[in-house]
């Protein structure tokens, strides 16, 4: 019993140490993708800084893929300043179908200025940065 105990005991401290671990990265979720009412597909989109600093500004340019793989189109999703810990939703209508698309990768960083350094840009953005879906859509880097 003690031993169980024991392994129990150790098996919660590495867990919570490996979430607390996870949560140290910049977070972009692909949350939920829905038919539009012009016939499209409505994207949105959960980001989190886990990090201890402050941006500015965050804005990442994706690429979107049809379900033949062929690339559809680009576009920005801007984040705007994001404080230590912030969260923040948002949402895009794509022209088609949620059905035709198969794909969307961070394809670059088009801003990733930091607080307090209004002309320096940051690769931190890219380089911290984890991706997951709860969608059919693949999202990846």
């Amino acid at each position: 019993m003690k031993r169980l105990l024991t392994t129990a005991c150790l098996s919660v401290l590495l867990s919570t140490s490996w979430a607390a671990a996870q949560d140290i990265t910049i977070s972009l979720e692909l949350n939920r993708a829905s038919a539009s009412s012009e016939g499209g597909c409505q994207v949105v989109f959960f980001g989190q800084n886990g990090l201890d600093q402050d941006f500015e500004e965050v804005t990442w340019r994706l690429a979107v893929f049809g379900a033949d793989g062929v690339f559809r189109n680009l576009l920005a999703l801007p984040l705007g300043s994001l404080s230590a810990g912030k969260r923040r939703v948002v949402q895009y209508n794509l022209p088609s179908a949620c059905s035709e698309l198969s794909e969307i990768i961070v394809n670059d960083v088009a801003s990733c200025k930091l607080a307090g350094a209004p002309d320096a840009t940051s690769d931190v953005c890219l380089s911290q940065l984890t991706v997951t879906t709860r969608t059919e859509i693949g999202f990846g880097l």
